[in-house]
């Protein structure tokens, strides 16, 4: 599982670099893990606040729209379009 700190850094984070390295089982804050072309069990964005998407139960996060594979979570993820659970 990778996991992506959204709004903090607790000084657990790895780099980019470091984490395509690592390939799964990490901390980063870099957004761009959070896609669908990643091959590990889940991706979650966590907020400061405690709140969090899942890659895994992503459906969830927008109720009035069906998210396929070829949607670009990244860019839904930074637009706004997601409800934080």
């Amino acid at each position: 599982m990778i996991t992506i700190h959204y709004d903090f850094t607790d000084g657990t984070e790895v780099s980019y670099v470091d984490g395509i390295l690592l390939e799964d089982n990490f901390t980063t804050c870099c957004l761009d893990f959070f896609n669908m072309d990643i091959d590990v069990d889940d991706v979650v964005v966590i907020r400061r606040a405690g709140n969090k998407i899942s890659r895994k139960n992503i459906q969830h996060h927008s109720p009035n729209k069906e998210i396929r594979k070829s949607h670009n979570i990244h860019k839904m993820l930074v637009a706004g379009s997601f409800t934080w659970l």
